[in-house]
């Protein structure tokens, strides 16, 4: 067991540890700071308006022995923390309409840090929040438990973030791909599913795809595994690294279309583009416009493409290798969808797709896609449907 004390200090002081560097997150154990603008505004209007905030949870975790000067962990209020930072920063304004108090949203509207008057940034420096101060004498593992005590009002740890708390050189490596500008340019994962590090296991099977190929991953066996092997003497690290980057580089070379885009935003189709971008590693297979081009077609016939359809009296040739690709790939992205064979099923058909389309294959496409849309239109009015 560990003691712990009750304290309470004011923005200016937890700002100054926060900026020198004294009072830092452990990315390794928690969830991921991820609060949407209206969580950041509303916390900063209780502020302003004097009201309580919940507790916060220190820990000084290690102290210099030469200097004295000691590190302490935010074990929880990361992102309140964070949020009054940012604020302090001049990185968000107060929107008017995500404010609550009538009063708040007259003075306050639109207003950076910067814009409020010298009394209410005064208040603001002041505002005394309450911390608890847990025992130096706490070891990690205490502190972890702790962590997964508080959260479980919240909700139970999922898969990935039980295996964040088991520190390691595979679980680094998976944390700092997730925090590749891409994820969140496109938009690739929501709020919820980043506070869940749902982008820090897709970066894990990333890894496992470069490494091993394509897997099943029909349950949490092989990141496990991973994490556990390569928790450290990862020999392979950087090598590993450097070629997801330049993965996910090639991969932001196809987000030429809204189109492509709203496609890639189902895992499903990233981690198959991800295959065949790997494919494209291991034979120098540079990206051109025809391939993009290719892309943006198949997603363009996958669009109005259903199992329902059936062209087998109407399609010529052509149309019909189309189509048989298309319909295998939909019906691989309908269910058991990390299965090995649904994967591979995925990989070749998105590949040929890219790769192997000749000039006859590309003259179908528009007769295949007029086609596909007419019987979709057709299945639509159909009243028996």
């Amino acid at each position: 067991m560990f003691n712990f004390t009750d304290t309470r200090k004011t923005i200016n002081e937890i700002s100054t540890m926060f900026s020198d560097g004294s009072l830092v997150v452990d990315n390794t154990y928690q969830r991921r700071s991820v609060w949407s603008e209206k969580d950041k505004i509303r916390l900063v209007e209780t502020i302003l308006l004097k009201l309580i905030i919940p507790v916060l949870f220190f820990w000084k975790a290690e102290t210099d022995p030469e200097t004295g000067i000691s590190t302490t962990h935010i074990v929880d209020g990361q992102q309140r923390i964070k949020a009054i930072y940012s604020f302090i920063e001049n990185e968000f304004k107060l929107k008017p309409q995500y404010l609550l108090d009538k009063t708040a949203r007259e003075k306050y509207g639109n207003k950076y840090f910067r814009d409020l008057d010298q009394e209410d940034k005064k208040a603001f420096w002041n505002y005394q929040l309450m911390v608890i101060d847990i025992d130096p004498q706490a070891t990690r593992e205490d502190i972890i438990t702790m962590f997964n005590r508080l959260n479980l009002t919240d909700y139970s740890l999922n898969d990935q973030e039980k295996r964040n708390s088991v520190s390691g050189e595979f679980a680094s490596l998976a944390r700092e791909l997730s925090e590749i500008p891409i994820w969140e340019e496109r938009h690739l994962f929501t709020i919820p599913d980043v506070r869940r590090m749902k982008d820090v296991e897709f970066c894990a099977s990333l890894v496992l795809l470069y490494r091993k190929g394509i897997i099943d991953q029909t349950d949490q066996s092989a990141l496990n595994n991973a994490y556990e092997e390569l928790q450290s003497g990862y020999s392979d690290a950087e090598t590993d690294k450097q070629a997801v980057i330049d993965a996910i580089n090639t991969v932001s070379l196809f987000f030429v279309s809204d189109e492509v885009t709203k496609f890639l935003k189902k895992k499903t189709q990233l981690y198959t583009l991800f295959s065949v971008v790997f494919y494209m590693q291991r034979n120098s297979i540079s990206v051109i416009d025809e391939h993009t081009k290719n892309l943006c077609n198949f997603v363009r016939l996958y669009s109005v493409f259903s199992n329902d359809i059936d062209l087998v009296d109407t399609a010529t040739d052509p149309e019909k290798t189309l189509f048989d690709w298309l319909k295998k790939y939909k019906l691989a992205s309908s269910e058991g969808l990390n299965k090995h064979t649904n994967r591979m099923i995925r990989f070749n058909v998105l590949k040929d797709f890219l790769f192997n389309i000749d000039q006859s294959l590309i003259d179908a496409e528009g007769t295949l896609y007029n086609k596909l849309l007419a019987s979709e239109s057709a299945i639509n009015e159909d009243p028996e449907e």
